[in-house]
């Protein structure tokens, strides 16, 4: 009986690969073409995100000092693993991981708000009926 076990390079296949894999001689007008669709792409991110004001909400609140929280009050949130590292590679003010996290969940929060109010659980405990 034998087990199937693939091999590692069926394993590691695409890690750290670029999305475009060039196989023939129109290799450069390809990459002009995806070059291309990246600027297009990232000017359409840039102008969705000064609509909404969240960027400059995310930078205003990794510039404060923090000394409206207390990081000893901090609680552990599991990230994605692609999530955890992206935020890795990002060196915005030296600042870690969890300021990071924090930041961008403050600036959602400041700007949508409203609109996650509706989602809002309501609470079940038995302490919620019961006077003192």
């Amino acid at each position: 009986m034998s087990k199937d076990i693939p091999e590692i390079d069926d394993l590691t296949r695409g890690i750290n690969d670029s999305e475009l894999i060039l196989t023939e001689d129109s290799a450069g007008t390809q990459v002009e073409q995806k070059g291309n669709n990246n600027e297009a792409q990232e000017k359409d991110t840039a102008v969705s995100l000064s609509d909404t004001g969240c960027w400059s909400d995310f930078m205003e609140f990794l510039q404060s000092d923090g000394s409206g929280t207390d990081k000893t009050e901090r609680l552990v949130c599991k990230l994605d693993r692609d999530l955890a590292d992206s935020l890795d590679d990002c060196d915005i003010h030296g600042r870690c991981r969890s300021d990071l996290v924090n930041a961008i969940v403050r600036a959602f929060f400041k700007s949508y708000l409203p609109r996650l109010a509706k989602y809002r659980r309501e609470k079940k405990s038995l302490f919620n009926s019961y006077n003192l």
